[in-house]
């Protein structure tokens, strides 16, 4: 039976039989409250049902936000990067379903999310406690925005309460850098541990760190002296994996100085006589930074090594990241071009490069300034 009614008293219970909820898998039923005659309750009924035959008969009652946000991923995370992916599930699991996943779908109000945008800023990290930064709570409203953007689309809500929300403002990104003289400390404190050549390539070319740790060395000419740019190393939840950059401007070529091209053409030399004295032992990946048996860096590890670098060798402590910023200001500073700048860094736009080292293009701009000054006078 698609629908009955009861009489209760002076009204009629109209009873709908739903097909199975799409996401909770569970049985539905749509239940009214109608006053009038028993003809009249029936003709309500069967408007009902044909509401329900035109697809116009629509319940979210009883979906919770937790229950949906699990089809969403279900559906629509197929087509994501695995990195992009694992962060976003992380986000969802460990932050959004325990504060806002008991809300049903329908009753979420904007209320909901700036009281779990302001706890997060206050009390977010769930390990040590203390506030989460605004970058990564604005990550989460985008998030939540999306999913309740498809749920728009999909017709379970008539609007996106996100859009009715502040979300929090992020911090304009400062890079750090260092200054050539902390460079050359840096290179020479790294000689000796098992991590100068990735320090050098950071150094060097402005790579980021999956790139070089994913550097082949069929994409190595030392004799024209160059590195090709095409593939990246990331860590998931299933281990190491190696895939394309983001974009397209990420696939590129680097030309390399004849010092690192020095560096390399050793470092393969050591790399050949590991493979021979370790013979079957040896994983031969052909990539030019791994471990001396062949195995590859693993990101996250590799950059807790280079932080134990700088501190045990009293150097700034900052992220590997930021050799790619050193190497970006200490070209602002030879003047080197913004096009030439964004080349080299894989920037899919000048404008990402400008941006970020604005602050250099002004110091830059002064010392022309005070130069010109000291030109005229001087005449």
């Amino acid at each position: 039976m698609r629908g009955h009614i009861k009489q209760r008293g002076n009204s009629w219970s109209i009873i709908i039989e739903l097909s199975k909820d799409v996401i909770t898998n569970k049985r539905k039923q749509k239940w009214y409250t109608f006053k009038g005659t028993k003809k009249e309750a029936e003709k309500f009924l069967t408007e009902k049902l044909r509401e329900l035959d035109t697809g116009m008969l629509i319940d979210t009652k009883k979906i919770k936000f937790g229950e949906y946000l699990d089809y969403w991923k279900e559906k629509t995370f197929y087509n994501l990067e695995i990195t992009t992916r694992e962060g976003y599930i992380q986000k969802i699991d460990k932050h959004i379903k325990p504060f806002l996943g008991n809300v049903y779908l329908e009753d979420l109000k904007p209320l909901h999310l700036q009281n779990f945008y302001e706890e997060k800023l206050k009390n977010g990290k769930l390990d040590k406690g203390g506030a989460l930064s605004a970058r990564t709570v604005l990550a989460m409203h985008r998030i939540i925005h999306s999913a309740l953007e498809q749920a728009v689309k999909w017709q379970l809500i008539i609007r996106n309460v996100a859009d009715a929300v502040e979300p929090p403002k992020a911090k304009k990104y400062q890079a750090e850098y260092l200054t050539d003289v902390q460079t050359q400390e840096l290179i020479k404190v790294a000689k000796n541990s098992d991590i100068y050549i990735p320090i050098m390539i950071a150094i060097y070319t402005g790579a980021r760190r999956g790139e070089i740790l994913a550097l082949n060395w069929n994409n190595v000419n030392l004799e024209k002296g160059y590195i090709r740019i095409i593939q990246n190393l990331c860590a998931t939840k299933k281990g190491l994996i190696i895939k394309e950059p983001k974009t397209k401007s990420g696939i590129r070529t680097i030309a390399i100085s004849k010092e690192l091209i020095k560096v390399l053409k050793q470092h393969k030399i050591n790399q050949i006589k590991n493979k021979l004295q370790l013979g079957q032992l040896y994983q031969d990946n052909n990539m030019v930074c791994c471990y001396e048996d062949g195995h590859l860096y693993n990101p996250k590890r590799f950059s807790a090594k280079f932080h134990e670098l700088l501190e045990k060798n009293n150097l700034p402590i900052i992220r590997l990241h930021d050799l790619r910023h050193s190497h970006a200001s200490l070209l602002v500073k030879m003047g080197v071009q913004p096009k030439e700048i964004s080349h080299r860094l894989g920037h899919s736009n000048i404008g990402i490069t400008m941006d970020l080292y604005s602050h250099l293009y002004e110091e830059t701009d002064r010392e022309v300034a005070n130069m010109f000054n000291e030109l005229i006078n001087s005449k």
